[in-house]
């Protein structure tokens, strides 16, 4: 069947498959089954909703507000919510059930969420089991690294969303990689600089979508092949000879490799989807996995829909940023966990519904910040009997229309979905609005992804923060060397100036001695652009129907039909590259 987004009013497909996922994971209570409704927001309005919860690279100086230790934290205090330092928030010092309350029915379940979650203190930043990574957020097991956002077991890196990687600098959602720099989408690099797609490789520059290949500059599409330039073969002498005239600390030198290297990846076949080892998927970046729809960045999964930059999920419908999930819908962000509905920032929990930060607990309902618990609702402990009892009167309470929540604005007007229709709906089935989340829409991925002016944020009723430039820096201007080999130690001790935003940012002495040893040169924009760049490269999250140019299979792919590249179907383009 088809149904119109509330949000955006596009006509989206809720297929038979969807309708037995949402029933296989429709809580029972009672031997009476509370049925998951169908969405009522297409995918993409139901991923951007998700999104505005996940603030991950703005950072802000805060108080612990129970032991007043200067903090760095992804929550401004505008927003008035407590926060804790991480180790005392671990610790056994406090209980977030003591801030439990009793249901009123009289009032909406959104409204009574948002009240328990406004007292509940939050975490300062998730981050897990790191050393000497302050300045880094939904982290873990991360070692002297700073601002690495979304990554997990890495080591000296700076700037990006590294995993299982070393020594990389400006990276976006790179795996096993080392001395890597600006990389974008790879996996299994050795000191490759600018490369895109490619997986297996050892010393390029500027490459794209390029397997098991070793010693290449500007090539696109090549498998097992080295000592090449724009996918011309040379000998390992000639290779050396033109790689060392090569200069990356000059200007002219980027823009001369950029430019060839776009026009080839206009003339070399594209693969419709980048995927390995896959059975019966739609999407982009799906390894290893079988009965995957409309994902993106997913590995060894199972039986899944809708879900972005997840691994080892099965049967899960709207996660993002997790692993290790099973039965779980509409979840954002944390690990291992089985039947969640319409929750967010947990781990090892159970059998839970609209919960957030919650830790090794089972059978919670609306819950907050708890941490070994089962059996509560609203951060309040029930017997298993008394759970079982009032749980199907707060579905059934739900289920009746109720005032949706604006998006946090007093002069907003009301969500659509979650998020505009004047009319009363039922809240039961629907992920937590964003009115509920702390941040401001331009704070959160959900600008990264779906990206909107201010005036747009402010008329859709999203919040907004403007940049705060009270504080910025009056001083002399820092020159930026061309030549790493010019630039001195001093240099750390700096501000400097983006050239296109003037945004300030600092160069940071481990990372000066990395642009050293990979005679790379200081980049003169700022962070925050930097990343807006490898976002730039990538496709969107959007399938669009089209004809392989070679033998006119059908195909779904992240091309819209009007873009220059060639695209093949995968039979096509092996037959092309092998």
């Amino acid at each position: 069947m088809f149904q119109t987004c509330k949000n955006c009013g596009e006509s989206f497909e809720i297929t038979d498959v969807d309708l037995k996922f949402y029933d296989k994971i429709s809580p029972v209570f009672n031997d009476k089954k509370y049925q998951i409704p169908a969405p009522t927001l297409c995918p993409s309005c139901r991923r951007q909703r998700r999104f505005t919860f996940r603030n991950e690279r703005n950072l802000y100086y805060r108080k612990c507000s129970k032991t007043g230790k200067q903090l760095i934290s992804n929550l401004n205090q505008d927003t008035g919510i407590k926060i804790y330092e991480n180790e005392f928030w671990w610790s056994d010092k406090w209980d977030a059930s003591e801030y439990g309350r009793e249901f009123n029915f009289n009032e909406s379940f959104f409204n009574q969420f948002k009240k328990l979650y406004q007292d509940v203190p939050q975490l300062a930043l998730s981050v897990w089991f790191s050393e000497n990574s302050n300045f880094c957020n939904y982290a873990g097991n991360v070692k002297n690294s700073y601002l690495i956002f979304g990554s997990v077991y890495s080591e000296d890196c700076f700037y990006g969303s590294p995993y299982y990687s070393k020594n990389c600098v400006d990276t976006l959602l790179v795996r096993e990689c080392e001395f890597c720099y600006e990389c974008t989408d790879c996996r299994k690099l050795y000191q490759s600089f600018y490369c895109q797609d490619c997986t297996n490789c050892n010393n390029l520059i500027y490459c794209y979508d390029l397997q098991s290949c070793s010693d290449c500059i500007g090539c696109v599409g090549l498998r097992n092949k080295k000592n090449c330039i724009f996918n011309q073969q040379f000998s390992k002498e000639e290779f050396q000879k033109m790689k060392n005239e090569l200069n990356l600390c000059i200007k002219k030198s980027h823009e001369i490799i950029k430019e060839k290297l776009n026009e080839l990846k206009l003339r070399v076949p594209h693969k419709y989807m980048q995927s390995n080892q896959v059975e019966n998927v739609s999407g982009n970046y799906v390894y290893e996995s079988k009965n995957i729809k409309d994902s993106y960045y997913t590995d060894k999964s199972q039986d899944c829909a809708y879900c972005t930059q997840v691994v080892n999920l099965k049967d899960c419908y709207d996660n993002n940023y997790t692993e290790e999930n099973e039965l779980c819908c509409e979840y954002i962000s944390s690990y291992q966990n089985s039947r969640l509905l319409f929750t967010k920032f947990c781990n090892r929990v159970h059998e839970a519904m609209y919960c957030d930060s919650c830790y090794s607990s089972k059978n919670l309902f609306g819950c907050v910040g708890l941490k070994n618990k089962q059996y509560c609702i609203l951060n309040k402990q029930y017997s298993k009997e008394e759970y079982e009892e009032l749980i199907p009167k707060i579905i059934e309470s739900m289920q009746s229309p109720h005032p949706p929540l604006s998006r946090g604005r007093s002069d907003s007007p009301l969500d659509k979905g979650d998020l505009g229709d004047l009319s009363l709906q039922s809240e039961w089935g629907e992920f937590f609005p964003s009115s509920i989340s702390p941040f401001c829409y331009n704070e959160t991925v959900a600008q990264e992804y779906f990206p909107l002016t201010k005036e747009q944020a402010l008329s859709k009723g999203y919040k907004w923060k403007d940049e705060d430039l009270s504080s910025q820096h009056q001083g002399p201007e820092y020159q930026i060397p061309e030549d790493i080999k010019d630039v001195k130690d001093e240099i750390c001790d700096s501000i400097l100036k983006c050239e296109a935003t003037s945004k300030l940012y600092k160069i940071i002495p481990q990372e000066l001695k990395f642009y050293r040893q990979m005679n790379l040169p200081i980049p003169k924009k700022c962070p925050d652009l930097r990343h807006q760049k490898r976002l730039a490269l990538r496709n969107p999250r959007k399938l669009f129907d089209r004809n392989c140019m070679k033998c006119g299979e059908k195909i779904k792919t992240t091309y819209a039909p009007d873009r220059p590249e060639i695209v093949y179907c995968e039979k096509c383009y092996l037959e092309n590259v092998y």
